[in-house]
């Protein structure tokens, strides 16, 4: 009876086992689709190639990358002679199935050495993949033996092949990416890797061993752990080092590690006589520690209550004082392991340095920026533009002289260029004189960017352009990916509609997609095309737009990668933005709209003036604190209490020349600079540079900031460390405010769009108003 009741307990637990398990696989599958559709994709930036040593010796490129992986091909071959070893060696007698795991394992560390070689002779997505491939055949070995090992050996048995099928699906998932750039997503990848890093550990101190020397397991683990640090520090040690050594060529050496120490594991271990957790060995040392104060047997090494094979140790010859070496070399690491207290303020170091640069700012550095020349036969001097206006035969006398009048008030110089079309008698606007500026401009700042700092337009991963009234299809991200070539899977935006802000718009986008992609490289670009949008009618409003927008644009080179920071001119600090939409009389102060003769153009209100420093009274409120030095905090704070007692009428608006060393406004037009300058109580040598955009090129919408900043440094006055603001407006009504660090020497002899008559400005009567 006995025995019947034995045998229907063992086939329930059975049962209960087999529910467990497909229950426990059912939920693994759900958890797993349920990340696939909440979680982002995970795309590989192709900063990932852009390795830190990158020399070549002996005619192998990238040499020391690619032979550290030389100790893989030895420990994976002296694995796999030991596994067949003709004496079972490794003891799998007793567990023959380990033996095909432990075989797969070594095949796959073997075939790192091959496919990582491979990929490091030139690194590229498809090379990535057989880099990838073997470390996903030891990472999945490793899990199928632990189950095998820890859980069930039949179990274990079987999941083998599933293991290795999932690690091959993940990779042929992100294969097909490489291929088509359809998925661009290493979730699974990244499941197939981290899972394991996370479960071995906990599995190993956990569960209950089959063998001893366990502790082998946290040894590798933490080599990994090591090696994925000196992975993400790879051009930070090889500045360390003098240039010396890189963190992926040491990487390398100490991921081989891993299998080195699970190969003295897999030699010196033996079969458990009583199957206890490292866990609870632990609590046990941890017990006696306690309790018998500082006596010496409470610093006893972790494997006195296991029964260890003591003849392995006494085999003849190297092989046997190598053990006995490894074990004096081990035993103050054992002995470390013994106590948690000290494992646990070690992983509790572990976890604050990891938290520290997961999530640390995310830094965004302005590598460089071009801003494009016009030839001199573009020039449009007032006197040219006025004749025109009168040949053209479009306006009638009113509109001529109210034209006349804005011109010669505008601050606008004889120097501002207007696109060849314009020239023309009358103006030519037209879709194809649209797109012959825009490729004009566009194509020669960017070809200027990339040949400068020698880019391959294939490395660009972020594409942001902003042109407000010219709206092609295909779009203007479109044309400058199909000119240079870029790759299909650069992430691309084409902003319109939003004004003269745009420019400072674009940025914070990049900021904003940085913040998700790291390790990548952002090309903005910024214009406003001139030719389509001239206005033909009566309505006095939209004729001021005719007379002050000129031709110009800017590209702008943009990083989150860390190695780019030494060769960058600046770094963001903060970026403001202040939309009035909402108020009926900012929407309108700038609005494109059809008069009543049906004519398209630009108008803009009276009250613009006034609706600019209500913008920028809102955007300073929310700058001010994150700028301003906590003086002349106080003394706003003081004032705006003094102000709310009736002691005092006026506020007291903050020097903002104790934050900035300069300024950027936009050269919108005279009314708009004098504006924020009186607003802020700038001295007229503060809007110089906006000043002189404006005189030199006109208005040329978003771009005149970037114009604005090249003055500053073609007269040598941005310094390593200043810093400057960049006021930005736009339609809807926007106010928004950039502030960049100069963090290097900026040589003012750098060609640029200043270059060529910097001697000449500023012009005396410009500056002077």
């Amino acid at each position: 009876g006995r025995v019947k009741r034995s045998e229907s307990l063992i086939i329930r637990r059975r049962k209960t086992m087999k529910k467990r398990t497909i229950y426990s696989w059912g939920a693994a599958t759900v958890i797993f689709l349920v990340l696939m559709i909440v979680t982002p994709t995970i795309p590989q930036s192709q900063a990932y190639h852009d390795f830190a040593d990158q020399r070549t010796f002996f005619g192998i490129p990238n040499a020391l990358n690619v032979i550290s992986n030389f100790p893989f091909l030895v420990i994976g071959l002296i694995g796999l002679v030991l596994c067949f070893y003709p004496d079972d060696y490794f003891r799998f007698r007793r567990v023959n199935r380990l033996k095909l795991g432990w075989t797969c394992f070594f095949v796959g560390v073997a075939a790192v050495a091959f496919g990582s070689s491979y990929y490091h002779l030139h690194p590229d997505d498809a090379r990535l993949v057989w880099d990838r491939l073997p470390m996903t055949i030891a990472f999945t070995s490793i899990m199928a033996i632990f189950v095998i090992e820890r859980i069930d050996e039949h179990k274990g048995t079987y999941s083998i092949v599933p293991l290795l099928l999932v690690g091959l699906v993940s990779i042929l998932y992100w294969r097909q990416a490489v291929i088509c750039r359809f998925f661009d997503d290493l979730r699974p990848y990244a499941l197939v890797q981290f899972v394991p890093c996370i479960v071995i550990p906990l599995m190993a101190i956990l569960l209950p061993p089959m063998y001893t020397h366990s502790t082998y397991w946290l040894w590798a683990a933490g080599f990994y752990l090591l090696a994925k640090v000196e992975e993400a520090a790879d051009k930070p040690i090889y500045s360390w080092t003098h240039h010396i050594l890189s963190g992926h060529s040491i990487k390398h050496v100490c991921a081989a590690m891993v299998p080195v120490f699970l190969t003295l594991m897999l030699a010196k271990r033996s079969v458990q006589t009583e199957r206890i957790s490292l866990y609870k060995t632990w609590k046990i040392s941890w017990t006696r520690s306690r309790g018998k104060g500082t006596e010496e047997e409470s610093f006893e090494c972790t494997y006195t209550n296991v029964a260890v094979e003591e003849a392995r140790l006494d085999q003849p010859g190297d092989m046997g004082l190598s053990f006995r070496f490894i074990d004096q070399v081990l035993l103050i690491s054992q002995t470390f392991m013994s106590f948690p207290h000290l494992m646990i303020i070690s992983a509790c170091l572990l976890i604050a340095v990891f938290s520290y640069y997961s999530f640390k700012p995310t830094h965004i550095y302005l590598i460089d920026f071009s801003c494009y020349q016009p030839p001199d036969f573009l020039r449009s001097p007032i006197a040219n533009f006025i004749e025109h206006l009168n040949l053209s035969g479009i306006f009638d006398r009113e509109c001529l002289d109210l034209q006349q009048k804005i011109l010669e008030r505008s601050g606008i110089g004889d120097d501002a260029c207007v696109p060849v079309t314009v020239h023309e008698i009358p103006p030519h606007s037209s879709l194809s004189a649209a797109r012959e500026e825009t490729h004009d401009i566009l194509f020669t700042v960017v070809q200027d960017l990339f040949s400068k700092h020698k880019i391959d337009p294939k490395s660009i991963d972020i594409l942001v352009s902003n042109c407000s009234l010219f709206c092609p299809s295909p779009s203007i991200t479109s044309i400058i990916i199909n000119k240079f070539g870029m790759r299909s899977n650069v992430k691309s935006f084409s902003l319109s509609g939003m004004g003269c802000s745009a420019g400072l718009l674009s940025i914070n986008l990049v900021k904003d997609l940085m913040k998700i992609h790291g390790g990548s490289l952002a090309l903005v670009l910024s214009m406003e095309a001139v030719s389509p949008n001239g206005y033909k009618g009566k309505c006095k409003s939209m004729l001021i737009a005719n007379t002050i927008f000129r031709m110009g644009g800017a590209a702008i080179l943009l990083s989150n990668r860390e190695q780019d920071k030494d060769k960058a001119k600046y770094k963001l600090q903060h970026l403001v933005r202040t939309h009035l939409g909402s108020d009926d009389e900012s929407y309108e102060s700038v609005m494109q709209e059809v008069d009543e003769e049906g004519l398209v153009g630009v108008a803009l209100s009276k009250q613009l003036v006034k609706v600019a420093s209500k913008a920028l009274k809102i955007n300073v409120v929310e700058l001010g604190p994150r700028v301003l030095p906590y003086s002349e905090q106080l003394k706003y704070i003081i004032s705006f209490i003094k102000r709310k007692w009736g002691k005092q009428n006026e506020m007291y608006t903050p020097n903002f020349k104790k934050a900035f060393e300069h300024f950027c406004i936009h050269a919108g037009g005279r009314a708009i600079i004098e504006g924020v300058e009186k607003h802020l109580k700038l001295e007229k040598e503060d809007g110089e540079a906006s000043r002189t955009t404006l005189y030199r090129y006109g208005n040329t919408s978003s771009s005149s900031l970037w114009y604005e900043m090249q003055y500053l440094e073609a007269k040598g006055r941005m310094k390593k460390g200043d810093r400057v603001w960049q006021i930005g407006f736009g339609s809807g009504f926007k106010a928004n405010s950039a502030v960049w660090k100069c963090i290097t020497k900026i040589d003012s002899r750098e060609k640029n769009a200043w270059s060529d008559r910097i001697h000449l400005y500023p012009v005396c009567g410009d500056v002077s108003g």
